[in-house]
């Protein structure tokens, strides 16, 4: 006898199954059961296009604030206030941010976790020098980190999905 596969989430069975065990597709349901059920599964499939376009997103803020401390180290160089500290600190943050944005589709939770915290702890640092800067550029800074923080949780529900269904 051959063996039969759920058509919703691919599992396989030796024998008839009245529910499949893995998605919980109605394999004795009406057509109409059968197709709703399909069509929720497909829809939580969606969440994997979801996580994939944060990815893409995550990214390309990273390249920015990486961009934005390369160009603050050009400032700086140029207005002849040349400060170690600063040139070094910002080179360094604006390597990380970089790195992060290159190799986010290999770990995506590590690599947007990593540069979340960093900004966080920037803003924070920022507070207790000079507590007025947490409201300069409060809209990017909220964009940032709102952005970042729904890209972890879209990472995050794709890979349940994906570990729960086998999904690509």
């Amino acid at each position: 006898m051959d063996n039969i596969s759920c058509p919703a989430c691919k599992q396989e069975y030796s024998e008839i199954q009245e529910i499949c065990e893995n998605c919980k597709f109605p394999f004795n349901g009406t057509e109409k059961e059968k197709s709703l059920h399909i069509g929720r599964f497909i829809n939580k499939k969606g969440v994997i296009v979801d996580s994939s376009d944060a990815i893409r997103r995550s990214q390309l803020i990273l390249y920015a604030i990486a961009g934005i401390n390369a160009l603050f180290i050009i400032v700086i160089t140029l207005t002849g206030k040349i400060q170690l500290f600063d040139i070094a600190l910002n080179g360094i943050l604006a390597l990380v941010f970089l790195l992060c944005g290159l190799f986010i589709r290999q770990r995506p939770m590590l690599l947007t976790l990593i540069p979340l915290i960093l900004i966080l702890g920037i803003y924070a640092l920022n507070f207790l020098v000079d507590p007025s800067s947490i409201f300069k550029g409060i809209i990017v800074k909220l964009i940032i980190i709102g952005s970042l923080i729904y890209s972890l949780y879209l990472i995050d529900r794709a890979k349940r999905f994906q570990s729960k269904f086998g999904a690509d």
